[in-house]
């Protein structure tokens, strides 16, 4: 039940934050038996959040185990359905750790639930697929094996105008699964050959650069314009409050959307809610309700009626840790 509405609040906030999502072959991602998802990896945790969005199941991620030093980090991430992973130079017993990690997703996976993560293990707001490490996935393709599970693998791609822009338009699409009980010959599972086929769905899926967008009509794009005025006369200060923020903390690291998307989507409805309270308690229930239902609608047709821009060169890569930055 907490999944289901915390999956739906997000979905809800996806369509302020990505007003030019679309989700294609969704239906392709039928989730008929335990299932590893994995996609390419261009937009830290805002990818997580998407595909999460929009699977019709209770996804597990495994995310950067560093952020889970902090017991209390460690006790709220665990709850929101993460799982730590360690990588190679960023924790002596990264070994030890992973293992762990991963005994906890095959006890998911023999209960029947799903496991997100990203192969290309480093992410770095690069639109082009990067070298896939293979060494998570193989071990639990091969756990799996062992422990009689008929895990599936469910590919997703996911596409990006730009890292740095709000609102953003952005593509999740479901590739084919792939069955890991067809790599089975004798007594071993033949990982190469499944790591090969993923990697190529997701070569032919993927775009070098930056999604291009349709362009609305004159006639759509200004049926919005007067209720986007008042949105941005009303309330564009909030944004870019938290945007002008965010920029200066992530600057030159790959968390702009993780974090913007977060502090909006927990900031936006107290702010609605508190200007609701607050006005309805000075002019009355009836004016109240009137402002709780005039900032979203008139944010909305903001973010609607403002133009999306799009990525036209592909930079050299941003740091993945808050701590190269200055």
């Amino acid at each position: 039940m907490f999944y289901a509405v915390l999956r739906q609040f997000v979905r809800l906030g996806l369509r302020w934050y990505a007003p030019g999502l679309k989700a294609e072959y969704l239906a392709q991602a039928a989730y008929t038996a335990p299932s590893l998802i994995v996609s390419n990896h261009p937009n830290s945790l805002f990818d997580a959040l998407v595909i999460g969005a929009y699977s019709p199941v209770e996804v597990y991620y495994l995310t950067r185990g560093d952020i889970f030093n902090h017991p209390v980090l460690n006790v709220i991430l665990r709850g929101l359905f993460m799982l730590p992973v360690y990588k190679r130079g960023e924790d002596e017993e990264y070994a030890v750790k992973n293992d762990f990690t991963f005994d906890e997703c095959i006890r998911k996976l023999e209960a029947g639930k799903h496991i997100l993560l990203f192969p290309e293990g480093k992410s770095r707001n690069l639109h082009a697929l990067q070298p896939l490490m293979n060494g998570g996935l193989t071990s639990l393709l091969e756990r799996c094996f062992r422990a009689n599970i008929p895990v599936q693998i469910q590919p997703y791609m996911l596409k990006y105008n730009s890292f740095q822009h709000v609102p953003k338009a952005l593509k999740i699409r479901a590739l084919d699964p792939v069955d890991s009980t067809n790599y089975i010959a004798g007594n071993e599972i033949q990982t190469a050959d499944i790591l090969g086929e993923i990697r190529q769905a997701l070569l032919d899926a993927q775009t070098k650069t930056a999604l291009l967008l349709e362009q609305p009509t004159l006639i759509n794009r200004q049926r919005w314009r007067i209720p986007a005025m008042m949105g941005y006369y009303t309330q564009f200060w909030f944004y870019k409050l938290w945007r002008d923020y965010v920029q200066e903390k992530t600057q030159g690291t790959i968390f702009f959307d993780s974090l913007l998307f977060g502090v909006l989507l927990i900031s936006y409805p107290i702010f609605v809610l508190l200007c609701s309270m607050i006005i309805g308690k000075l002019a009355g229930f009836w004016i109240g309700l009137l402002v709780f239902l005039f900032l979203p609608a008139t944010s909305y047709a903001m973010a609607i009626y403002q133009s999306i821009y799009v990525d036209t060169e592909e930079g050299p890569g941003k740091d993945n840790s808050f701590s190269s930055k200055k």
